[in-house]
């Protein structure tokens, strides 16, 4: 009987860890290394296996879902635009080549590895020399082998950006490739895409000057001997870039843009229905801001355009869009399809970023919290006056008016009873410095608990944050979904009905932060952040209920709420304290 309850109850806590919350889609930026600028492609051959290449000559590989990437291998002077995967041990890297990013010395276009991706040797191939490449694609041909159902790998792989344009291909697995000059067909090979031996299109650019280039479509029926042109834009200053086709015979391609000029705003994405024969412009955005990179399709109707300043989702294949945050300058978008047929995205730009709706642990709800705001859409900068109410034995004792500036991540200035006062706290530099008049400073190493999970939440990376909460004694296995003044919210840290663990409450719709309990001494503290306003279209919790060990000790009434673009940093000096006056 004792085993039977041991068993039975760790199978209970299983449970509890492993519950799943559906949610409306969101962005979950991986752990990877820092990389300033835009990283060009990722590979997965599964939900789990997949790599990922940049233009510093590194290569990164995962085993569990892009959860952790480990480097397998680095070459300086090389330019990895591109990667494709046979299978688990061999793959291909392509370079974009010389003379045209600087520092970059290599010349050779294409790579191969047969062990997974650590090590890997230059291609060699017949025809004419390849500058560098962009893109690859598989095309995995079914075959009978030996009275068995089998595949046979042949790869293309296109480039480059900036021109000449030349196509390598391969039959056999990968062994052996021979070269193609196409200047004649297009001056740039941005993608190629091959649906069989026969069929495939290249998204490319019409003129090697940008100033005379539109966006182009080239098309072949005869497996690469001739090409023929199915789209090509009216536009100057155009390039079409990536493609994705969710079925045969509907695809989608994004057309980049160069032209400056202010009455040439408008973005497109080019569409077709009949598997690229034909081809219809479909308006995106009118933003000059807006640069188009990478595009995928979950199915003919839900996918995504990276982009800068940010990325864009449609529902109803393309007849409307919305801005999507999967990260800056999002150059390929891959679809995995799982075990279970369930299909994920994963994204890779300035950063490499998984489409979730599930959230499944307090790793996954800070992720959400952080992409509902990515972008610049959460404040960073805040100043208030508040009520300040104090209470003991369930009294109000007395009531004070102080005066904060915050800025995120990790700053907060409060000064009591005046705004110049002398008087006062702040939290810096991930400490905590006391003021009285006429008093020495006082400091002591502190990270707040509040300011973190309610403001800094949303500048920090998500990994950030959960490792900072981890350490504060926030059990980040732990998710539930509750009901919280009317609302349904998301609790990490905490089963129902435990009132004394470390936990979060996040409202599940607005991914904004309700309650937090702590542990502070022997204490308890219990706050809660109430009647939500909207205010310069930012979500400001206007009350605060701070209780400790289940009793009301302070309340805060917030006005003169304000959002300034800046903030001096004096603001946030401790040795500047005394001198500085909030406006």
């Amino acid at each position: 009987m004792k085993n039977y309850f041991l068993v039975s109850f760790s199978f209970l806590c299983f449970l509890i860890q492993a519950q799943v919350i559906k949610t409306k889609p969101y962005w979950q930026q991986l752990k990877t290394d820092e990389y300033k600028g835009k990283q060009d492609d990722i590979y997965f051959l599964n939900d789990r296996v997949g790599w990922y290449c940049n233009g510093s000559g590194k290569i990164y590989r995962t085993v569990n879902g892009g959860t952790d990437w480990k480097l397998c291998f680095e070459q300086k002077g090389t330019f990895f635009r591109c990667i494709a995967f046979a299978d688990s041990l061999v793959g291909f890297a392509g370079n974009i080549g010389t003379d045209y990013f600087p520092g970059v010395t290599d010349t050779v276009p294409l790579y191969k590895t047969t062990d997974g991706g650590n090590t890997w040797t230059a291609v060699s191939y017949k025809g004419p020399t390849v500058k560098g490449l962009c893109a690859l694609d598989i095309y995995r041909e079914p075959i009978i082998n030996s009275g068995n159902l089998d595949k046979k790998i042949h790869v293309f792989a296109g480039g480059r950006v900036g021109s000449p344009a030349f196509i390598m291909t391969s039959h056999d697995n990968g062994n052996t490739f021979v070269s193609q000059d196409m200047n004649i067909n297009c001056s740039y090979i941005l993608d190629i895409k091959f649906f069989n031996l026969k069929e495939g299109i290249i998204c490319a650019a019409s003129n090697t000057e940008l100033d005379k280039n539109h966006a182009l479509i080239i098309m072949t029926n005869d497996g690469g001997k001739t090409w023929n042109k199915k789209y090509e834009s009216k536009r100057p200053y155009e390039i079409t870039w990536k493609c994705s086709f969710p079925s045969p015979k509907v695809g989608y391609v994004t057309v980049q843009s160069y032209d400056t000029v202010k009455t040439s705003s408008q973005r497109y994405v080019a569409k077709t229905t009949d598997g690229g024969n034909t081809w219809k412009e479909i308006p995106l955005v009118n933003d000059i801001s807006v640069r188009e990179f990478g595009i995928a399709f979950m199915d003919e109707k839900h996918g995504w355009v990276g982009a800068v300043p940010t990325g864009f989702e449609t529902f109803d294949g393309g007849k409307t869009w919305g801005k999507s945050y999967m990260g800056p300058a999002t150059n390929k978008i891959r679809i995995v399809t799982k075990p279970n047929g369930e299909k994920i995205a994963i994204a890779i730009g300035a950063i490499v970023s998984k489409n979730k709706d599930v959230i499944s642990d307090g790793y996954d709800a800070i992720a959400a919290m952080r992409n509902a705001y990515a972008g610049g859409r959460w404040y960073k900068n805040f100043t208030f006056s508040q009520e300040t109410r104090f209470f003991k034995n369930g009294k109000e004792e007395k009531m004070e008016v102080w005066h904060e500036a915050s800025s995120s991540p990790g700053k907060l200035l409060i000064k009591f009873k005046t705004k110049d006062s002398k008087d006062g706290v702040l939290f810096a530099n991930n400490m905590v410095y006391g003021f009285k008049e006429n008093e020495k400073m006082v400091s002591k190493p502190k990270i707040h608990d509040l300011c973190l999970a309610a403001f800094d939440v949303y500048f920090l990376k998500p990994y950030e944050t959960t490792h900072i909460l981890d350490s504060l004694g926030y059990n980040l296995k732990l998710v539930r979904e509750d009901i919280f003044e009317g609302r349904k919210v998301f609790v990490v840290g905490a089963t129902k009905n435990d009132s004394t663990s470390n936990q979060v409450w996040i409202d599940a719709e607005r991914f904004y932060m309700v309650r937090l309990v702590y542990k502070q001494g022997k204490g308890i503290n219990d706050c809660i952040f109430t009647d939500y306003k909207s205010i310069e279209n930012n979500w400001v919790a206007t009350r605060v209920v701070f209780k400790q060990n289940g009793i009301v000790n302070m309340t805060e009434k917030y006005f003169d709420i304000k959002f300034p673009k800046e903030l001096s940093k004096d603001l946030f000096d401790p040795e500047k304290f005394n001198e500085v006056k909030l406006e």
